[in-house]
């Protein structure tokens, strides 16, 4: 082969660049997808991570909340933020001693395109996942839960009010999961990498942004997947520059191989295209299951009512007048009514439903009542309950109200 074909030199920082990045995607990608395969290594792969990471909190980070193993990986809880710092110290002590011995490299021009498949394929992985939860909305709830309705606003936590506030507008959400399906079917094939890249990094640069500005959980897994999109589109950066913010000519970019055979070099690609056509599929069936399971047939008078009128043996309570007396009242799934008290407190009943003969029985004191219903959202129950009568009138509280 000739010396044209000779791949340029890399620079130093570009070198050492590479080095850090491939050791610690190995440890990031490579030894977790490898170890989970098989309960044995899962085991042993486990038992090290929790000796490093204990070590580690112990002896450097002494990190102020207790290690939850339950919750293990490079998530944002305390064993999570300790792992990425032990992921990334021995990614340096990693890159420092392959720095030195292999120090007359010029280019990793045949170990690159192996790192870009990876990166593909783990993003790919995590785009696929996230988009289908979002395109058959069921990632956030819509409407939020009974229980949170009726919750001040300044006691609900951000992460909660943000997972309401995309939930409570489906299109929205299914938005936001087609534009990462979109840079996911993108990334799955080499010459189109590149808008999928840049387009996989808008999204996740939106998401780790939603995530650390309303305290989401997820921060570190956001970041890496924006990191992993950002060193994607990194090798293109000059002629993205060249096109669109100094208005110049720019050549073709090429699709480093990874094999010298043409038709050897296609099979990684075709296999990773296959295995996103497949995750699709598969992750839309789950997401449709799911769909079903947090969105099961609503139940009769289903939903939050206020409690408007309510009179105890006959005598009128008004609001704010005695502790017990009811405030609101939901239906949140068959067979159950609870019940908010003025004092805050609030009881859930057995509820025996029969809409034919509008009566309903609560357990477990066996109390009766008859209602009916003169307007479509007003809910008239009079019965007896702990032995004295009732009569309480109930308007229902939209969830979701709409301008128009």
């Amino acid at each position: 082969m000739s010396d044209r074909h000779e791949p340029p030199r890399w620079s130093l920082a570009t070198r050492i660049a590479f080095r850090f990045l491939f050791c610690y995607f190995i440890l990031y990608i490579l030894l977790p997808a490898l170890a989970l395969r098989n309960d044995f290594l899962r085991e042993q792969y486990f038992d090290v991570m929790d000796a490093v990471v204990v070590s580690a909190d112990e002896a450097v980070v002494h990190v102020p909340y207790e290690l939850a193993f339950d919750d293990r990986g490079a998530s944002s809880s305390p064993y999570g933020w300790v792992l990425f710092l032990c992921y990334v110290t021995l990614a340096c002590a990693a890159t420092v001693v392959w720095s030195v011995l292999d120090r007359g490299r010029v280019h990793y021009a045949r170990l690159h395109p192996w790192l870009r498949l990876a990166l593909r394929f783990a993003l790919a992985s995590a785009m696929i996942s996230y988009g289908t939860l979002k395109v058959i909305p069921s990632q956030m709830t819509a409407p939020p839960p009974l229980g949170a309705v009726q919750q001040r606003i300044g006691n609900i936590f951000p992460n909660h009010l943000l997972w309401w506030t995309v939930g409570a507008s489906p299109p929205f959400e299914r938005a936001t999961g087609l534009a990462e399906l979109l840079g996911c079917a993108l990334l799955l094939l080499p010459r189109t990498t590149l808008l999928g890249a840049v387009i996989s990094a808008a999204n996740m640069l939106l998401v780790f942004l939603l995530n650390m500005c309303y305290d989401v959980p997820v921060k570190l897994p956001s970041l890496h997947l924006l990191a992993m999109a950002a060193i994607l589109a990194a090798p293109d950066l000059q002629r993205l520059a060249d096109v669109f913010l100094f208005n110049r000519r720019t050549g073709p970019s090429r699709v480093p191989p990874l094999f010298q055979r043409k038709w050897l070099d296609r099979v990684p690609h075709i296999l990773l295209f296959l295995f996103g056509l497949y995750s699709i599929k598969s992750d839309l069936e789950l997401s449709a299951e799911r769909y079903e399971r947090f969105h099961p047939p609503r139940p009769p008078l289903f939903g939050l009512w206020s409690v408007e009128g309510f009179a105890r043996d006959g005598k009128d309570v008004p609001l704010y007048t005695e502790p017990d007396r009811w405030r609101l009242v939901m239906f949140p799934a068959p067979g159950l009514l609870r019940v908010e008290q003025m004092a805050g407190s609030s009881k859930t009943y057995k509820l025996d439903l029969d809409m034919e003969r509008k009566m309903m029985m609560l357990g477990p004191s066996q109390a009766t009542f008859s209602f009916h219903q003169p307007e479509k959202d007003v809910l008239v129950l009079d019965g007896q309950l702990e032995g004295r009568r009732m009569r309480a009138k109930l308007r229902k509280v939209p969830l979701i109200r709409r301008t128009t």
